[in-house]
């Protein structure tokens, strides 16, 4: 009896989450639209892949490979230690852990300052948040390339202080952290948490500082992990700024590297190497999948 009860509910379930039923897919209108859309989605899914693993397989290609014609999809062998030769005579590791830290430090600052504000526009709402939260949506409507002179001029003699920021990753963690976008994808998941939560911990003597870091933040995995992934992918090809800023070689990032090695390399080992670039954020983004496709409603309260 439990077997069949356990069948029944996995039926249901399934025939909830779908949006062709099992009685309407017995007809002939239902599965030619059912095969349609498999045709597309597996059409999206090629365009999507297909550069990767083209990407893949021409890691493994030398020059002469590169150039013959007709032009060949998979590499006449498979040599992994080029791989290594390619990484050694570049240098990439310092370049690697150099986008590895200015990466760490962008999410550090994306998650606890944009984190803050969309804390303190979402509960907290002191007098004047309104105001506040009009120009950080009216700021979303600005041309980036407005921005890029004052930033410049803030960043290589910062006001009182007078401090220079060049040749430092200061300035870009300080972008990462002044972000009117993920402050307001704070604020739209904060406003869904319970209440009941915040009335708890002010009873406890919980101050507004300490909630943010120990009730807030656990209970926002999704969409911290989300943001992660989106200021980790935008900081592992961030150009620009370290372009402009940074003229130390040895504080050098992915970025401003294959700019540098795209008219002096050659194309066996700029491929090589722009293969190794793609590694990082496929593996991030397998660590953070369950947590973003998951959908796990954390905002209720469990009676």
């Amino acid at each position: 009896m439990s077997e069949l009860f356990k069948k029944h509910k996995e039926k249901e379930h399934k025939e909830s989450t779908t949006v062709i039923s099992e009685i309407e897919y017995k007809g002939a209108k239902a599965k030619i639209i059912h095969t349609i859309f498999l045709v597309i989605l597996l059409i999206l899914s090629a365009v999507c892949f297909l550069p990767l693993i083209w990407l893949f397989l021409s890691s493994f290609k030398d020059t002469k490979e590169f150039l013959q014609v007709p032009p060949s999809f998979l590499p006449e062998k498979f040599d992994f230690g080029k791989l290594a030769d390619v990484w050694g005579k570049v240098r990439f590791t310092r370049t690697f852990f150099n986008t590895i830290f200015m990466a760490a430090g962008d999410i550090l600052f994306c998650v606890v300052l944009n984190g803050l504000a969309g804390y303190v526009l979402s509960r907290l709402k002191p007098r004047g948040s309104r105001l506040v939260f009009m120009v950080v949506v009216w700021t979303m409507l600005l041309p980036h390339s407005t921005s890029t002179v004052p930033l410049f001029m803030t960043f290589t003699d910062f006001p009182i202080i007078h401090a220079n920021f060049s040749n430092t990753y200061l300035p870009m963690w300080f972008i990462a952290g002044a972000n009117c976008y993920y402050v307001l994808l704070f604020k739209s998941y904060f406003d869904s948490l319970s209440i009941t939560y915040f009335e708890a911990a002010r009873i406890d003597g919980c101050s507004n500082l300490r909630m943010f870091f120990k009730i807030v933040l656990p209970l926002s995995i999704p969409i911290i992990a989300v943001i992660i992934i989106f200021q980790f992918n935008a900081s592992w090809g961030n150009f620009f700024w370290p372009f402009l800023l940074i003229n130390n070689t040895n504080m050098t990032v992915l970025g401003v590297r294959l700019y540098q090695m795209k008219s002096g390399a050659a194309i066996d080992e700029y491929v090589a190497v722009m293969m190794f670039t793609v590694i990082p954020p496929a593996i991030l983004y397998c660590i953070f999948q369950k947590q973003i496709m998951g959908g796990i409603n954390l905002g209720g309260v469990k009676g």
